[in-house]
């Protein structure tokens, strides 16, 4: 994690998950100087392994994070309370959320009745009626914010929570140029489809299409919002000081997010791509879907959770608001697996863009129905990408020891393969060189595995090896 704080001494600025990333002008922050604001990132991830098998408990995945990020900042609309807060705990309070690069302005009213008791409060949020013509409806957003503030509502004290609630919200959310493809910029501007053209253009620039249309990158742009997004809100709130690097509140950010990441897609997913959004590139594994599916349940029957149905599935036993512990009956640890790995020193992560999309939930339908219909088939394959998972786990492992004993040796070794073609690489030039062979063998073969999982699935995994 990464913090800073703004020349104004009145934003608090966050990066959850530590990654590099461009810094943000000024120019893209809101007028703030009598307001306090915080902003909280979340970079993007690439699956490096286990795809597909990451969805099974049984198996772990290799997800790194990359340098482009999604931020999300959050402020009052007003400097004090509406009237109606100062009599009542029930009200109707507005809030706006802002998306600079789809010049999109969404008005929203949260609306909060506290009958007297946590499990019969009401939490809603809607659209504007004045505004209603312009809305256009983002499930990632609303469902993050409301189920975040019923969260919230049984968190923090009444008093706390309806007098931050009660000023409105005004919400920007920006992300980074890497999450969309930038060809049609690149070629609007007359330059070429290069990496030097694409770290020449501005930050944050606005996009020609609708979210309908848009061409995205498959780096994880939702769970990158969802994450930056409710860490905002929890921090904004108090609920979390991530300065603190506090393991509960960084597990109570986590749970909430991959909830409310679950009920935006209507299903429980793997969980890897808000995971290193919160926790940063790791080996991962899985939590289990049973945490969360009585929440889902509710989805499905369009019911909302009670603020301690919500804790319970989400609040860490030893979740602590302001030194006093959070009690809720029934909770359960969430079995998730995140250990940290980066990528070894000198190696590289190389991305391109080939404006060609998938549909994931399609795909992954898919292979688990051949799963499903070829239970020894499917298990052999697996077994045997398993086993070339762990060899690039293992690979990793040994590169971040071997430089760690010696630096100079290991540099010298990797700037002398990088001048070589593979086919010259030898395994028995030293360990540094063995690790860099079994790493290349474990990732093709892995790919030659995943392509044969394809076309038996019939399924697009992985094209053809070209020269």
């Amino acid at each position: 994690m990464k913090y800073r704080e703004r020349v104004n001494n009145s934003t608090i600025r966050i990066n959850i998950a530590s990654a590099d990333e461009r810094e943000i002008d000024k120019r893209h922050y809101l007028d703030c100087q009598e307001m306090e604001e915080v902003c909280c990132s979340a970079p993007g991830k690439v699956l490096v392994t286990g795809g597909y098998l990451v969805l099974d408990r049984l198996y772990d995945g290799l997800v790194l994070t990359i340098n482009s990020r999604f931020y999300s900042i959050v402020k009052s609309i007003n400097s004090n309370p509406s009237s109606s807060s100062s009599s009542s705990l029930s009200g109707s309070y507005p809030m706006i959320v802002v998306s600079p690069q789809f010049k999109s302005r969404q008005y929203y009213q949260f609306k909060y009745s506290d009958l007297g008791d946590v499990d019969k409060q009401q939490i809603d949020i809607i659209a504007d009626p004045l505004y209603i013509d312009q809305f256009k409806s983002n499930k990632y957003v609303e469902k993050t914010l409301l189920y975040s503030f019923i969260a919230l509502s049984a968190i923090l004290p009444n008093s706390q929570f309806l007098s931050i609630i009660s000023k409105g919200l005004e919400i920007t959310i920006l992300g980074g140029n890497d999450f969309y493809s930038q060809i049609p910029q690149l070629k609007s501007r007359g330059l070429p489809i290069t990496y030097e053209s694409l770290k020449s253009l501005p930050a944050f620039l606005p996009l020609e299409c609708s979210l309908d249309d848009l061409q995205k990158t498959g780096l994880g742009s939702s769970a990158a919002l969802v994450g930056s997004l409710t860490a905002a809100i929890l921090s904004y709130f108090g609920a979390i000081d991530l300065r603190a690097n506090d393991k509960q509140q960084r597990a109570l950010l986590h749970n909430l997010a991959q909830l409310c990441h679950c009920v935006a897609q209507g299903k429980i997913g793997s969980g890897f791509d808000i995971s290193s959004a919160v926790y940063g590139s790791q080996i991962y594994r899985r939590f289990s879907p049973s945490l969360i599916q009585s929440i889902l349940n509710l989805y499905d029957e369009n019911k909302l959770p009670t603020s301690n149905q919500l804790l319970k599935s989400i609040l860490p036993k030893d979740y602590k608001f302001n030194g006093k512990l959070i009690k809720s009956d029934g909770l359960v640890d969430w079995d998730n697996e995140n250990k940290p790995m980066a990528l070894p020193p000198k190696l590289e992560l190389l991305l391109a863009d080939v404006s060609i999309g998938s549909n994931t939930p399609v795909m992954v339908k898919k292979i688990l129905e051949w799963r499903k219909s070829n239970p020894e088939q499917s298990l052999a394959l697996w077994t045997q990408l398993d086993n070339n998972n762990t060899q690039v786990k293992n690979s990793f492992e040994q590169l971040h020891q071997l430089y760690a004993n010696n630096q100079q040796s290991y540099n010298e070794t990797i700037d002398k393969y990088s001048q070589l073609a593979q086919s010259e690489w030898k395994q028995d030039d030293g360990s540094v060189a063995k690790q860099l062979c079994l790493l290349r063998s474990a990732i093709t073969q892995v790919r030659t595995l995943m392509r044969q999982m394809g076309d038996i699935a019939q399924v697009p995994l992985e094209p053809k090896r070209t020269n």
